[in-house]
């Protein structure tokens, strides 16, 4: 196996002299000694058992064995230029992987994404919805890079950054009698069936309605469903009760409306992530992340 073990540069002076066709030109075009690049080669030869080139006034010229020898050899030079490539790349987060776990709606932070992918063109991203307790535990453990929560976290190693507050809406069919409202307290409705999702925010709206509706001596009647938002505003509209969501949404929705809740009623959006994660993606999300935050904070003053 020693005898296999041969130093990158001396293939270098093989394919560069096979190139020139002379050791003294490929040494000029190495910027080195021709004895460097001759004795390199007699050297490359020795450890390979076969002559590469026959030497002459004339110069040198490939024998059939160092002929076949230089067309791998630039053919696994390639590839390793492609690999060095590749991991320069990867270490500056232009390639790999970044996985993004969510309680909060895609709508919330795609924003942060849109422009991550817009200078992170290779990376590729896996988004995994789950709750803010689970979240934690997930970036904790390093199975996802970041989490997109409710709430800061900064405990265990987490470092957290505040990315907005979205404001909390109630979802209602168009022929409820309160439709037409301009805003809601929860009182309002605290009669209704909530319909929510059993992963992601639906949880902490359950306990938010719960300690509302303290104040009344009501306790809410929720039905959890392992089902997307999208479908919850639909079944919503189909009269099976009202949810509650977080966020504006971006188009309407047949046969249902969105009403701002009354009071203190916006959640604290925070993307948290493990200081100790050397992913290089990871790292370009964190500072697009930053940079938004400032702009928003100048654009706000």
């Amino acid at each position: 196996m020693t005898k296999h073990f041969v130093d990158f540069r001396l293939f270098q002076y093989a394919l560069s002299s096979g190139e020139h066709g002379s050791f003294r030109r490929a040494a000029a075009a190495l910027n080195l000694q021709q004895s460097t690049v001759s004795r390199g080669v007699r050297n490359l030869e020795h450890r390979v058992g076969a002559e590469l080139f026959e030497r002459s006034h004339a110069g040198i010229r490939p024998t059939p064995a160092g002929d076949q020898f230089l067309k791998e050899a630039t053919l696994g030079f390639e590839h390793l230029k492609r690999a060095v490539l590749h991991a320069e790349a990867s270490h500056r987060g232009e390639h790999g992987a970044l996985t993004v776990c969510a309680c909060v709606p895609f709508i919330l932070y795609s924003e942060l994404l849109e422009r991550f992918r817009e200078k992170h063109t290779s990376v590729s991203i896996e988004i995994v919805e789950s709750t803010t307790n689970a979240s934690e535990a997930l970036v904790q453990q390093r199975h996802v890079d970041v989490a997109i929560v409710t709430g800061s976290h900064d405990n265990g190693g987490v470092h957290s950054l505040h990315i907005g507050d979205e404001p909390m809406l109630a979802v209602l069919p168009k022929s409820h009698s309160q439709a037409s409202a301009r805003r809601l307290s929860i009182d309002d409705i605290r009669q209704e069936t909530f319909i929510l999702s059993a992963s992601g925010l639906g949880p902490e709206i359950k306990d938010y309605l719960s300690r509302q509706m303290t104040r009344s001596d009501t306790e809410p009647r929720v039905q959890l469903h392992r089902a997307s938002q999208c479908d919850l505003n639909n079944m919503v509209a189909s009269g099976f009760g009202v949810t509650i969501v977080v966020g504006r949404p971006r188009t309407e929705i047949d046969r249902v409306v969105f009403i701002p809740l009354a009071g203190r009623s916006a959640i604290s959006v925070w993307a948290i992530w493990m200081k100790s994660n050397p992913n290089p993606a990871l790292r370009g999300l964190v500072d697009i992340a930053q940079e938004r935050t400032t702009m928003l904070r100048t654009t706000r003053r």
